[in-house]
C-alpha cells in the first residue's frame, strides 16, 4: 500500500556533511482540505482517545515501598490515558506521512473517504444509522458523532466484507498508532513511554568512544552533500576513476529529461547496484581481487555515531516505505532495508547456513549443481567467518527465554540461532542499526574490504536503467550485452560504463529496474516468496516468568523447528518458531484494536508481552510488477492454502509454549481481539480457545482478507536462478539469460524460499556469483 520512501526529508547534516538521523519528527506538507482534516482528526481521536483517569482501572503500578515513586507512576499512567492523538499532534503527522508514502490511487481513495466523512450525506452513506440522532440536524458528520459510536464505525470497517474498508481501517490504524507511540520531542522522548514501560534507547547510546568510528569514512559520497558536479568529479578522479569526456551524444540520454541537470560519465571494471548482503559481498570480492569497483546505493549511509535508535526516524530513513510498506491490497506488511549495508544493517543477526535439504532440492531437483558442491560450502564458511558467526549468548532475552522454556516444558524441539556478532551483544535495538558495531553487517565487513581496495560508494543514488546493446560477436546464445547503468545522483545524470554490471537492488527493486530497462524475460518479478509471518503472544506480569522486557537483550537466540517439517519426504515446507523485536510503534500497529480504552490497556502490558513469530517456508508465491505509467513496484502476494495450514499449526504450538512458560494471558493479532485469561481458565477452555484461534486464523488466510495481519522481512526469488530461460532469469553463474556481462547477486536469485533467515544464503550465493564475474572479466 505504500511506495518507496524518499530519504532526504528524514535526515539532517552534521558539520562534516554526514547524514544524521533526526530525533524529532519533521512535518511533511499535505493537500488535505480543512474538512478532510477534521474527519482525519476524528479518526485519529477514535483510535487514540483522551480518556478519563478512571479508565486506568486496575492498572498495576508496582509496590516498592516508595510512595513518591508510586505517585509519580500513577500520574504518568493517568497522563497516558488522558493524552489523545489530537492533543499529541498526530493528525498532521499522519496526513503528511500519507501524502509522502501512499501511491496515488491509494491516496485518492483516502481522500474520497475523508471527503465523505466530512459531509452529512457522505457520513450517512459510510456510517449508516450510527450517525443519526434525535437532535438537529439528525444526521451528523463523522467528527460530531460521539466517541462510542465512532468506535463502532471503525469496528465495522475492521470486520467489513469489503476489502477496501478493511484497507482503510488498517491504514488509519497503522499510521495513527505508529505516529502516536513514536512521536518524540526535541529530547527524544515520548510522553507515553514511562507509562507503558519503555525506557527508550538512552542506555544503548551511552557506549564507549570507539563506537563513533565511521568505517567507510571518505569512501562514500551522498547526493545531498556532494557539493555539485565539480565535487563529484573530484571525488571520483581522486580515487582513480576515469571520466568520459563527452556523453551528450549517447543515445540513451534522449530518453531522459536532462534540463537543468549536469551529465557525468565514468568507467569502471565492475559496477554493483545495491550495497546490501548481496551487493556488499560482491563488491568486497571484486575489489579485493583487483577490480575497479563502483557501488550505487539508493539509501543513505549511516554510521554508528549517526544512529539515534529512535523508531520513527530510523524506520523512515533506513527502511523501504518508511517501515510501513505493504503489498498491494495490504495483505502483507513488508520490511526491507534501504540504506548502505541494506538489510544487514537493520536485521536481527540470525545467521543460518542454507539447510542441507534446501541445498539438495536446489542441486538435485532443480538441476543447479553448485549447491551440492564443496565450493558452495566453502562460500558459506567464508561469509560466516567474515561475519564471526557463532552461537555464544551470555544473556538470553525475556522473549527468547520464554520461547525456549515453553518448548522445553512441552518436550518439543528448541535450538540456538547462530548470529553474526562479535563479543557480548545483548542489544534489542539492532533493527535501527548497531551503535557499538558488534553486529557485523556488510557495512562493517565486506564493504570495508571493498573501499580499502579502491572501491567507492555513491549513496542516495538511484539506478534508472541498465544499458544494453546488440552483441553479434557474442560467444554464447545471448545476443545482447550490458554496458553499464544510467542513474540519478541528486541533480546529476550519471552514466557508468562497466565491463560487468552486478544488480543487487533487492528482491523488490531488481525486477522493476530490469523491466524499466527493457528486459522481457517472462520470469522477471514472478515466483515471489517472502516467508509470510503471523504472530501470537503471552503476557507475563512483572515478577512472573522470565525477567526483562520485550525490547531488551539479544533480539533472536531461540528457534524451534518442531513444525518446520525438515525431516519430511514431501518437501520440508513448514514453519519455524522464533521471536521478533517490537518497539512501541510496531507493537501498537499490530496489536488488535477493538476500542481506544482496550488498546491502551494492551499498551500498558507492552513491556511484559512476549511475542513469537511463525515463519513459513512458503510454497505459494506472488509477483513484483512495474506499475503502469510509474516507476514504483506493484507487489502481489497472498498466502496459499497449504502454507496457511502449516502456519496455524505452528501458531497453536507457539501459544501452547506461552502457556507452558507461565503466561497468564495469551492472544493473537486477529482483529476481534479475543484473548484467554490462562490464570482462571480450565484445560477445556484452553482447547476451545486454541481451536477458535486456528479456525479464525486459517479462515482469514484462506479468504485473503486483512483481519489477521501477515508480515514479511524476507523477500526472495523474483529473478530466480535456473537451467532454462523459460523458467528462470539467471543461469547457474548468476548471469542473466538476456544479456552477457549482466549478473544478479541478491536474494532475488534464490530458486525457492530458503526456509530460514536468508542473510547467509544471500551472501554465499553472492560470493559465488562474484567469482563467476571475475572469470568473465578475466576471459
Amino acid at each position: 500500500m505504500a511506495s518507496g520512501i524518499g530519504h532526504g526529508d528524514f535526515g539532517r547534516r552534521t558539520k562534516k556533511g554526514h547524514p544524521k538521523l533526526r530525533g524529532d519528527q519533521p512535518s511533511h506538507p499535505h493537500n488535505f482540505s480543512k474538512g478532510q482534516m477534521r474527519a482525519l482528526a476524528a479518526i485519529c481521536d477514535t483510535l487514540v482517545p483522551s480518556l478519563a483517569p478512571e479508565a486506568a482501572g486496575n492498572a498495576q503500578f508496582g509496590d516498592n515501598g516508595d510512595e513518591t515513586a508510586m505517585k509519580s507512576n500513577l500520574d504518568e499512567v493517568e497522563g497516558f490515558y488522558r493524552l489523545g492523538a489530537v492533543e499529541a499532534g498526530v493528525p498532521e503527522q499522519v496526513a503528511g506521512m500519507l501524502t509522502k508514502l501512499m501511491k496515488p490511487h491509494v491516496l485518492l481513495l483516502v481522500g474520497v473517504v475523508l471527503t465523505l466523512l466530512s459531509s452529512y450525506p457522505g457520513t450517512l452513506i459510510i456510517c449508516g444509522s450510527l450517525c443519526l440522532s434525535w437532535r438537529f440536524p439528525f444526521v451528523h458528520r463523522f467528527h460530531d458523532i460521539p466517541l462510542e459510536k465512532r468506535e463502532k464505525v471503525l469496528q465495522k470497517w475492521s470486520h467489513s466484507s469489503t476489502l477496501s474498508m478493511q484497507q482503510m481501517f488498517k491504514l488509519f490504524k497503522y499510521y495513527t498508532l505508529f505516529s502516536f507511540y513514536t512521536k518524540v520531542d526535541s529530547d527524544g522522548r515520548n510522553p507515553c513511554w514511562n507509562a507503558i514501560g519503555y525506557a527508550g534507547p538512552e542506555a544503548e547510546l551511552s557506549c564507549e568512544p570507539e563506537a563513533a568510528r565511521r568505517p567507510l569514512e571518505g569512501k562514500v559520497l551522498d547526493a545531498e552533500s556532494a557539493g555539485g558536479a565539480d565535487a563529484i568529479r573530484s571525488f571520483l578522479t581522486n580515487e582513480g576513476f576515469t571520466l568520459l569526456d563527452d556523453i551528450h551524444h549517447l543515445q540513451f540520454l534522449s530518453d531522459y529529461d536532462i534540463s537543468g541537470k549536469t551529465t557525468i560519465g565514468i568507467t569502471c571494471d565492475a559496477l554493483v547496484v545495491g550495497s546490501g548482503s548481496g551487493g556488499g559481498v560482491a563488491a568486497g570480492v571484486l575489489a579485493t581481487k583487483g577490480q575497479k569497483v563502483l557501488v550505487l546505493e539508493q539509501g543513505q549511509y549511516f554510521a554508528r555515531d549517526d544512529f539515534t535508535l529512535l523508531e520513527y526516524p530510523s524506520s523512515a530513513s533506513m527502511y523501504q516505505g518508511g517501515g510501513i510498506l505493504c503489498s498491494d491490497c495490504g495483505r502483507v506488511g513488508l520490511m526491507a532495508g534501504s540504506t548502505v549495508g541494506g538489510g544487514s544493517t537493520i536485521n536481527w543477526c540470525a545467521s543460518f547456513q542454507t539447510p542441507e535439504h534446501v541445498r539438495r532440492e536446489w542441486a538435485e531437483d532443480l538441476g543447479l549443481p553448485l549447491f551440492g558442491t564443496d565450493e558452495y560450502q566453502q562460500a558459506m564458511d567464508t561469509v560466516c567467518s567474515r561475519g564471526r558467526v557463532n552461537i555464544n549468548c551470555e544473556h538470553e532475552s525475556f522473549q527468547n527465554t520464554v520461547l525456549r522454556k515453553g518448548c522445553q516444558e512441552l518436550g518439543v524441539d528448541v535450538g540456538t540461532i547462530p548470529r553474526n556478532v562479535s563479543g557480548p551483544h545483548a542489544c534489542g535495538f539492532c533493527n535501527f542499526g548497531c551503535v557499538k558495531g558488534n553486529k557485523l553487517a556488510v557495512s562493517e565487513t565486506w564493504l570495508v574490504d571493498a573501499v580499502k581496495n579502491g572501491a567507492l560508494i555513491l549513496s542516495s543514488c538511484r539506478a534508472k536503467a541498465v544499458l544494453h546493446q546488440v552483441s553479434p560477436n557474442s560467444s554464447s546464445d545471448r545476443n545482447r550485452e550490458a554496458v553499464g547503468v544510467v542513474a540519478e545522483f541528486g541533480d546529476v545524470i550519471l552514466y557508468v560504463k562497466a565491463r560487468a554490471t552486478v544488480l543487487a537492488c533487492g528482491t523488490l527493486n531488481t525486477p522493476p529496474l530490469l523491466l524499466r530497462s527493457g528486459f522481457r524475460n517472462r520470469n522477471i518479478g514472478r515466483n515471489f516468496h517472502c516467508h509470510p509471518v503471523i504472530m501470537g503472544w503471552g503476557y507475563f506480569p512483572e515478577g512472573e516468568g522470565a525477567n526483562g522486557t520485550i525490547y531488551d537483550g539479544p533480539i533472536m537466540t531461540a528457534v524451534s523447528k518442531q513444525t518446520a517439517n525438515w525431516d519430511s519426504k514431501t518437501g520440508a515446507y513448514g514453519s519455524l518458531l522464533e521471536v521478533p523485536i517490537l518497539h512501541p510503534g510496531q507493537f501498537g500497529m499490530v496489536m488488535p484494536w477493538v476500542s481506544g480504552s482496550q488498546h491502551k490497556e494492551l499498551m500498558r502490558k507492552y513491556a511484559r508481552t512476549a511475542h513469537f513469530i511463525v515463519l513459513c517456508r512458503d510454497r505459494g508465491s506472488g509477483r513484483v510488477m512495474l506499475e503502469k505509467k510509474a516507476e514504483s513496484a506493484k507487489i502481489l502476494y497472498s498466502v496459499n492454502v497449504e502454507d496457511a495450514k502449516n502456519m496455524v499449526e505452528a501458531l497453536e504450538l507457539g501459544l501452547r509454549a506461552m502457556v507452558a512458560a507461565g503466561a497468564t494471558e495469551i492472544g493473537t493479532h486477529h482483529v476481534d481481539g479475543e484473548t484467554l485469561d490462562v490464570s482462571t481458565s480450565t484445560p477445556e477452555k484452553l482447547e476451545e480457545y486454541l481451536g477458535r484461534v486456528k479456525s479464525t486464523a486459517f479462515d482469514c488466510l484462506k479468504k485473503k482478507n486483512l483481519r489477521y495481519p501477515v508480515k514479511s522481512a524476507h523477500q526472495m526469488s523474483t529473478c530466480r536462478m535456473g537451467t532454462d530461460p523459460q523458467l528462470s532469469v539467471v543461469d547457474g553463474t548468476g548471469e542473466t539469460w538476456e544479456a552477457e556481462n549482466l549478473f544478479i547477486a541478491d536474494a532475488s536469485v534464490f530458486p525457492t524460499a530458503s526456509g530460514v533467515n536468508p542473510m547467509i544464503t544471500c551472501q554465499s550465493i553472492a560470493y559465488c556469483i562474484a567469482h563467476s564475474v571475475l572469470k568473465k572479466l578475466h576471459a
